[in-house]
C-alpha cells in the first residue's frame, strides 16, 4: 500500500508523521512539501508522483488545501481498480463567483500580510488564533512542539505563493463536476468539532459516485493531528 498525503496550508510533509506512526498496516507513505509555482506546474509536479508510484494499491490523501489539491488530481490522475481517495477536511470550492472574487481578494490581502511579516513564525502566531486552526493547540507532545517548529523553519514566501495560485479563491470550483469523477473509492473525513466541513463533506458525498462520510470523534479541523489514532482507524 503506497499513500500520496498532501498537506494543508501552512503545513508541511512531515504533519502526516503522527498518523504515519498511527497506521502500521499502511507502511509506505510519500509526503512532500507542495512546492510554490502556478497551479497547473504543482498539479503535474504531483501528478507525476503519483504516477511513479511503485506498486498499488495507492491512496491519494489530502488535507485542506492539499485535499483541494487532491480533488482537482482527481479528475487528471490515471485510477486503478484498487485506489482510493481520502478527503480530509476539504472542498471542492466556492461555485458563487462573487464569492469566489471576496476570498480570492482576502487571500491576496493574507498573502500580502506574510510578505509584510517576513516571518513565517510571526505570521502563524496569529494564523493559530482562527477558531479553525485554534483546536491545533491541544496536540500532545512531542507532537505539538514539532508542529512549532516546523511551521517556524518554513519559507514564508512559499506560504504567500500558496495562497495566490492554490488558494480557495484561486481555484475554480468543482462543485459541478463531482458527479462525473471516476474513483474506485473516495472517503471524505471531518473532524466531529467542525460543523463547516462536516456539512460540506455531506454535501459532497452525496455528489460523488461510491464515496462515504466518517466523523474523527473528539477533533476539529485537523483530525490527522489532534486524533491521529482514530483517523488511523478509519482509513486503514
Amino acid at each position: 500500500m503506497h499513500v500520496l498525503a498532501l498537506h494543508g496550508f501552512t503545513g508541511c510533509g512531515a504533519d502526516f508523521d503522527r498518523l504515519r506512526v498511527s497506521a502500521p498496516a499502511l507502511p509506505n507513505w510519500n509526503c512532500p512539501n507542495i512546492p510554490a509555482g502556478t497551479s497547473d506546474k504543482v498539479f503535474s509536479a504531483l501528478q507525476a508522483r503519483w504516477e511513479n508510484l511503485a506498486g498499488t494499491p495507492r491512496t491519494l490523501l489530502g488535507y485542506s488545501m492539499g485535499g483541494r489539491i487532491a480533488l482537482h488530481l482527481a479528475f487528471r490522475i490515471t485510477w486503478e481498480k484498487s485506489d482510493r481517495l481520502i478527503l480530509i477536511s476539504a472542498s471542492a470550492g466556492l461555485q458563487n463567483p462573487e464569492e469566489r472574487a471576496a476570498r480570492k481578494l482576502a487571500d491576496d490581502t493574507r498573502a500580502r500580510r506574510i510578505e509584510q511579516l517576513a516571518s513565517a513564525e510571526k505570521f502563524y502566531a496569529e494564523w493559530k488564533k482562527l477558531p479553525l486552526i485554534a483546536t491545533q493547540d491541544r496536540l500532545p507532545e512531542p507532537w505539538r512542539e514539532r508542529l512549532l517548529k516546523n511551521r517556524s523553519r518554513a519559507d514564508f514566501r512559499i506560504w504567500a505563493e500558496h495562497l495566490r495560485t492554490l488558494g480557495t479563491g484561486a481555484l475554480p470550483s468543482l462543485w459541478e463536476q463531482l458527479e462525473t469523477l471516476d474513483v474506485p473509492e473516495t472517503l471524505i473525513v471531518s473532524g466531529a468539532e467542525d460543523a463547516k466541513f462536516c456539512a460540506l463533506a455531506e454535501a459532497m458525498t452525496q455528489k460523488i459516485p461510491r464515496a462515504r462520510h466518517a466523523i474523527v470523534p473528539a477533533s476539529g479541523h485537523s483530525p490527522h493531528l489532534e486524533n491521529a489514532e482514530a483517523l488511523a482507524q478509519l482509513i486503514c
